[in-house]
């Protein structure tokens, strides 16, 4: 009996079936390990602080390299991707996290952490780098669900970031350098995973825009540094306005050189593709609606009765209690995810954010205990979680597989100065007026309501905007589409009142 020969593939069709259904269940994973890698530091900052002997500046420089890195990377993985393969850069952000969270684990002093977390930042990028894979691995058809699965995963990654650090810190003793190493152990199986699940093969054969991709990270980070340091150098300062003068110059440079580029890595014009530009303005909105709740719910439920308002909850305690949060955008963007298969993505959109406005203008109201915030922010989830799917949807939708990487590295650069401004102005609206509760220095109450007030106000506004949109889109697909002229007296959309203007040629 003669042997059977192995397919030439050297994969079995089984193998890649399986392959093909953890597909979204690996990206989610490497999504929520990057998210919760990211936000896992700022809950243990003054722990590491005091661990180390850090100034405070030292500190705040190492949650301004964790955004300006985060973000570049994100701007730039998700196009880099169709040159060198999505499973390879995605298993190398995965190692740079792993090896960054390492460095950071047995780092003596804040500079050596500093330089973790900057080898850790394209691991941060893993949200972009998961979108843009799905919309090129799955059909229009198979979009929403596998959008669903995605969105769910960043509704768990938001409680994980917030709850890791704590409860890792709280098993270890109060030992900060244990979550680092729990993270480097987490990326190394996740890394694994996505070597062997991420289809390869992806990669093209293209000229690298190494200019425009230069350009761009310096724009980001000349526009990220004044805006993360604002407050504290003075807004009118010739350091920050010198800065943001950079950036405008730097970045219309790489506008202008992608415009000109026949093959550029982040290209502008797939903005010109409808649904593009609105999709990443719900990026935008977002990152800043949730930059709101990350900068101020932890720090109102850990402060102390003195400073009349919180609970009093340690860093574990203010973790967990961001759980419902998460586990509220899991749910919302699971179904929102499922549910755009037969309705409007806008008009999820639009209920989203009509709750994340309910939500912000009932802690305003009624934010004063412990349980009436955990449960006004779980409903914020809800509304947060429904958006993002929605958002997910609206952009990759409007644009085809190969187009996917510019779209989410636009959004993600966007995504990141958004954060960035609402970060700073949360900032200086929670020191606008301080209290001292004991022998610490704490935001007044005010602040926070301030802050909810203007998270409040962009969601509202947001919410109207979209349904204008759809709105109007919807008005004009009722509108009959005007005759056009065919054949080669015409050019293609020639509208039918010209007919009469020219004469055929005589034969």
């Amino acid at each position: 009996m003669p042997a059977l020969s192995p397919p030439a593939s050297g994969h079995s069709p089984g193998g890649a079936a399986i392959r093909d259904r953890l597909l979204v269940p690996v990206l989610g994973l490497c999504l929520l390990v990057g998210t919760a890698a990211y936000l896992m530091v700022f809950t243990m900052l003054d722990q590491i602080g005091a661990s180390l002997h850090a100034s405070a500046t030292l500190i705040g420089w190492i949650v301004i390299a964790t955004i300006i890195t985060g973000t570049v990377c994100a701007a730039l993985f998700p196009a880099l991707g169709a040159v060198v393969g999505q499973r390879q850069l995605m298993t190398a952000a995965m190692g740079c996290l792993a090896i960054g969270s390492v460095i950071s684990a047995a780092a003596p002093d804040a500079g050596v952490l500093l330089a973790g977390r900057i080898i850790a930042a394209p691991g941060f990028a893993a949200t972009a780098l998961s979108i843009a894979t799905v919309r090129e691995h799955r059909s229009s058809e198979h979009l929403p669900r596998a959008i669903s699965g995605i969105a769910a995963f960043e509704g768990a990654a938001a409680g994980v970031g917030f709850a890791l650090g704590g409860a890792v810190e709280h098993a270890a003793g109060g030992d900060w350098r244990s979550v680092f190493v729990a993270m480097a152990a987490i990326c190394a199986v996740t890394g694994a995973l996505s070597a062997v699940t991420i289809p390869g093969g992806t990669a093209q054969v293209r000229r690298v825009d190494v200019t425009g991709a230069a350009l761009l990270a310096g724009g980001l980070v000349a526009a990220l540094l004044p805006i993360t340091e604002g407050a504290a150098w003075g807004w009118t300062s010739w350091r920050v306005t010198g800065l943001l003068a950079g950036a405008v110059l730097l970045l219309t440079a790489w506008a202008v050189s992608e415009l000109r580029l026949t093959d550029p890595l982040v290209g502008l014009r797939v903005l010109a593709r409808p649904g593009v530009a609105g999709g990443i303005v719900l990026f935008l909105i977002t990152e800043a609606t949730v930059s709101i709740v990350n900068l101020t719910i932890p720090s109102f439920l850990e402060a102390p009765a003195a400073a009349g308002y919180g609970a009093a909850a340690s860093v574990l305690d203010a973790g967990l209690a961001m759980l419902p949060f998460s586990l509220a955008i899991t749910v919302a963007g699971f179904l929102a995810g499922r549910l755009t298969a037969g309705v409007s993505a806008r008009a999820v959109a639009v209920a989203g954010l009509a709750c994340e406005a309910v939500a912000f203008g009932l802690l305003t109201g009624f934010g004063h205990s412990g349980t009436q915030v955990v449960v006004l922010v779980a409903l914020f989830g809800a509304g947060h979680g429904a958006t993002v799917a929605a958002m997910f949807v609206i952009l990759t939708r409007a644009v085809p597989a190969a187009a996917a990487g510019p779209a989410s590295g636009l959004a993600s650069a966007g995504s990141g100065i958004s954060g960035a401004v609402l970060s700073a102005v949360t900032t200086a609206l929670l020191t606008s007026r301080l209290v001292h509760a004991g022998t610490a220095t704490l935001p007044a109450a005010d602040g926070y309501v301030r802050a909810w007030v203007c998270g409040a106000a962009i969601a509202a506004a947001a919410a109207t905007a979209v349904a204008v949109v759809a709105y109007s889109a919807r008005a004009r697909s009722r509108t009959p589409d005007v005759p056009v002229l065919q054949g080669p007296l015409y050019s293609a959309g020639e509208p039918e009142r010209r007919r009469g203007s020219r004469r055929p040629p005589s034969h």
